[in-house]
């Protein structure tokens, strides 16, 4: 993943680029899909303008193409951008389609850490997350309430590098 960092005084937020790995399997296929899936569209309206009753058998192919939209820009052009302030986390996920940005108060985190999601534990299932890259680490808020992951699938060094300057600008305060 691909990470810039820019900071320049202790006044000014940080902000945190980083980038998402592509899977150019998931590239291939999704856009293999969205070639087929915009061919049958246009298919469906050329017919649909002779008949009067068409929309009934767009709707699905334009909800699939829309999900299979989604999935390409995000493993293409997605990276999510964290801006850190003296008083809030924001965290943005470019490119990822009906997402809004999310602030967070830092007075409400009571705790920022790493995980390891290498293997994922839950109260029905045990799941095994293989990665060649050793990319199985989460940023990860803890509230009140519940864990909150603000980035996954980086390495350790890096979201330990964002735990780090999370919890100083947290206690410059």
């Amino acid at each position: 993943m691909k990470e810039n960092l820019h900071s320049n005084q202790s006044d000014m937020p940080t902000i945190i680029e980083i980038k998402n790995k592509i899977n150019w399997l998931v590239t291939f296929i999704t856009s293999v899909g969205l070639l087929i899936l915009f061919c049958i569209i246009l298919i469906i309206i050329s017919i649909g303008l002779l008949q009067a009753s068409f929309i009934p058998f767009m709707l699905p192919f334009g909800a699939l193409f829309i999900f299979v939209l989604y999935i390409w820009l995000w493993n293409n052009f997605g990276k999510t951008v964290l801006t850190i302030d003296p008083e809030t986390v924001k965290v943005e996920y470019k490119n990822k389609l009906f997402t809004s940005p999310k602030t967070y108060l830092k007075k409400d985190i009571d705790h920022v850490e790493t995980k390891d999601f290498t293997i994922e534990t839950s109260k029905y299932r045990v799941r095994y997350n293989f990665s060649l890259s050793q990319s199985t680490y989460a940023v990860v808020f803890t509230t009140k309430d519940q864990e909150i992951r603000i980035i996954d699938w980086i390495k350790q060094e890096k979201a330990d590098e964002i735990v780090d300057l999370i919890n100083k600008t947290q206690h410059n305060v």
